[in-house]
């Protein structure tokens, strides 16, 4: 499959030591929305020319990826704005305000339809487009955060594993976006459990897997982000499999982590029954 599935970084034309990823980066906005049945190729192609032409810009280094649901909801598309900070978002918005060729791009009747040409946004399902905005969880147990580059300690500095051996949203090949609620008298609980089952996937599936967390800002509360970056698929299935092949691993699992004076638990219990989400992405292809 790595042959065929080129990693994001090939989106951006840029060396990849110059690119923002889930795993440099301080501030990410996840990005998503539906197009309307015989519209999807439009909006595609119109996504895939605007982050080409914002990925050249000079935005202290922001960058722009666009990934595609490998399964589920073919309509639904995703694409992850990488920032070191809060501060440069304003810096895209300028561009989009006043430079000319983005404002062609947003404007233009490049969508077709029995009424003549409109806009993108015409290939866009109304009140579809969703953000939510992930910040690399901090304040927990990593060594060297007081020298992030960042806004915050960024998500490389998570793991142990040496940074030139972490996969992240630039050169991986598939990407998992998991979602996890937290109940909220074990929300701390919950994201010790979180940090430390990355920790060990990260250190047993080294090279094939490397997983991130992230905090929620701006959204609700308590709803915990990981994006879970693969070598391959086959290495998603190894990470599956890991419980039933891996004892150490699996005393993780049925650690004790929540107090009796909470009910005890699991530290799968600290979460929200039901509330856990994957969604396995894949780059597209440019």
């Amino acid at each position: 499959m790595n042959e065929i599935m080129r990693p994001a970084s090939h989106q951006v034309d840029r060396p990849e030591s110059q690119l923002l990823h889930s795993g440099n980066a301080g501030f990410i906005i996840s990005r998503y929305a539906h197009f309307k049945p015989g519209h999807e190729q439009e909006g595609l192609n119109f996504v895939g020319e605007v982050l080409k032409h914002m990925n050249k810009a000079d935005l202290n280094g922001m960058t722009f990826f666009f990934f595609q649901k490998a399964f589920g909801d073919q309509a639904k598309h995703h694409w992850f704005i990488n920032m070191k900070s809060p501060l440069d978002y304003a810096a895209s918005l300028e561009m989009v305000d006043h430079d000319e060729t983005t404002r062609v791009l947003l404007e233009d009747g490049v969508v077709s339809d029995d009424g003549g040409f409109g806009s993108w946004g015409s290939a866009v399902e109304q009140g579809s487009i969703t953000e939510h905005i992930l910040v690399p969880q901090h304040g927990l147990d990593y060594s060297h955060d007081e020298e992030h580059e960042a806004w915050v300690p960024e998500a490389w500095r998570q793991t142990a594993v040496p940074r030139e051996e972490q996969l992240n949203s630039a050169n991986a090949p598939l990407m998992v976006h998991r979602v996890a609620y937290a109940r909220y008298p074990t929300r701390k609980e919950a994201r010790y459990y979180a940090f430390a089952w990355q920790n060990y996937v990260n250190e047993h599936l080294r090279g094939k897997v490397t997983a991130y967390l992230y905090e929620e800002t701006f959204g609700a509360m308590d709803r915990l982000h990981m994006l879970i970056h693969l070598a391959s698929y086959e290495a998603w299935e190894e990470l599956r499999n890991l419980p039933h092949r891996d004892p150490e691993f699996r005393k993780l699992l049925e650690r004790q982590m929540i107090s009796p004076e909470k009910g005890g638990g699991t530290g799968a219990q600290a979460f929200v029954p039901g509330g856990v989400t994957d969604t396995l992405l894949v780059p597209r292809q440019l």
